[in-house]
């Protein structure tokens, strides 16, 4: 018996929504943590929410797009916006290894929206 074949950019798709949904369980579950970051940031002083709802902004978001990359909803838009929000990410988080650490993910957005394949 072998394996169903998967394409390469199903795996970048689903591997991009676990990381989003990381995220937003940690906004939720352990929201200290982009408390901390968002405080830190020059975001503090240009938003017009406290740390504490943005931070709730940042599980919402994360949520939604995590389910739509799961459901391959949305294809070329959720990929764009998610490439968008990442590098709003790097530049937030600002130093070079956290970019770094970034930079990836930001590739497998910038792979999904490249793919010839997707349609809305």
């Amino acid at each position: 018996m072998s394996l169903p074949r998967t394409k390469p950019i199903t795996l970048i798709r689903i591997g991009l929504g676990l990381v989003f949904l990381a995220n937003a369980l940690t906004a939720f579950f352990a929201p200290s943590e982009f408390i901390e970051l968002t405080e830190k940031s020059f975001l503090i002083n240009i938003l017009p929410v406290s740390a504490s709802a943005f931070v709730v902004g940042i599980g919402i978001n994360d949520t939604l797009v995590a389910i739509l990359l799961f459901l391959n909803l949305g294809k070329r838009s959720v990929a764009m916006w998610a490439t968008i929000w990442l590098v709003g990410v790097m530049i937030v988080r600002g130093t070079p290894l956290n970019i770094l650490e970034e930079s990836g993910f930001l590739f497998m957005a910038i792979a999904l929206v490249s793919n010839n394949n997707q349609k809305e």
